[in-house]
């Protein structure tokens, strides 16, 4: 009997030695209550979200689809932006293909990007939150061809006002 206590009491210590062997103990980092750390998190969130669809020299969406994508978007980015800090913006960035005109690119790039602000804007984001910007084709996709209709699109990014 005092063989098999034994016997128990030595496998409960080699079970709890084992198993706090496998638990380690991970120490969060601390951040500090700045904007950049939450600005840095809010643009990996927006990235890869891009309204496109635009028809040539216009801020029309081309097809339903595209304007639904569109809508999908601003539900998205909406309460990504009612966490922005306060001294930031989420800055809207209409993008055109490379025309012959530069007051084209300006004028269809900054036209683009207001739709977007409007759309915003009508789903009950704040405006102080939000700023348009007309790109131009100023900020390509690196590995498209200007001319191509990819160049035509809307853009998100946080910045500080």
């Amino acid at each position: 009997m005092k063989k098999a206590l034994i016997l128990s009491i030595s496998s409960l210590m080699v079970i709890a030695f084992l198993t706090s062997c496998g638990e380690q103990q991970v120490k969060e980092p601390t951040v500090s209550s700045g904007g950049d750390y939450a600005i840095d998190s809010i643009n990996k969130q927006v990235k890869d979200f891009s309204i496109d669809g635009f028809k040539g020299g216009s801020a029309d969406l081309q097809q339903n689809e595209d304007l639904e994508n569109m809508k999908n978007i601003v539900r998205m980015v909406r309460p990504i932006i009612e966490k922005i800090p306060d001294g930031y913006a989420m800055q809207i960035t209409g993008h055109c293909a490379d025309y012959d005109s530069a007051a084209m690119k300006r004028s269809v790039s900054t036209a683009r990007a207001k739709k977007v602000f409007d759309e915003l804007k009508k789903a009950g984001t704040p405006e102080s939150k939000m700023v348009s910007k007309g790109a131009s084709f100023d900020e390509p996709i690196p590995s498209v061809d200007g001319k191509d209709a990819k160049q035509r699109r809307v853009s998100f990014r946080a910045i500080k006002k």
